[in-house]
């Protein structure tokens, strides 16, 4: 049998992957969590509205998505994945799926990254998010997407999130 390679997404990857992929299951990861950490200034924010996006930090766990890059595409989707991620470190992880543990590339917080602003007060990741518009979409959106694709998953969205988003309506 060929080698599965497989990509646990816990941001815009669960409901945008844009890579070819042949299986998909909701994965947890233990010993990492979702945070508003990176500022987008493409994607879902800009150098005039800059948005903010996630990243993993150590400690509590992250549920997400993982999947199965498609057979003879893996080096594509590496390629594509390096350009798509590049303000993150790429690393390997064990993540705990309903059909057993595997092991995923995932995308972690590169403190040396000049995006990288690290953990920030609710009212600045509110102020951030409300404003971030970019080529993909609005930084309210991806908060929103990530938020629908926790759910439609089965999973509980962090109470952060939850809380992050009820400050960014109350601001509109």
């Amino acid at each position: 049998m060929a080698q599965q390679h497989w990509v646990f997404g816990y941001g815009s990857l669960m409901w945008q992957p844009d890579f070819p992929y042949v299986e998909r299951r909701p994965a947890m990861l233990w010993g990492w969590h979702r945070a508003h950490a990176l500022i987008s200034t493409a994607a879902w924010g800009s150098a005039e509205r800059p948005g903010l996006i996630l990243t993993l930090l150590r400690g509590g766990a992250c549920f997400g998505m993982a999947f199965r890059v498609a057979p003879g595409h893996w080096r594509q989707t590496r390629a594509y994945l390096r350009r798509r991620e590049v303000a993150y470190r790429h690393v390997w992880v064990g993540v705990v799926t309903p059909k057993g543990e595997i092991n995923a590339l995932t995308f972690t917080a590169d403190p040396s990254n000049g995006r990288y602003i690290g953990k920030q007060s609710l009212e600045r990741r509110a102020l951030m998010v409300a404003q971030g518009e970019g080529s993909k979409g609005t930084s309210r959106g991806y908060l929103a997407g990530t938020i629908a694709a926790v759910q439609a998953m089965g999973g509980q969205p962090e109470p952060s999130l939850l809380r992050l988003q009820a400050v960014i309506r109350r601001l509109k």
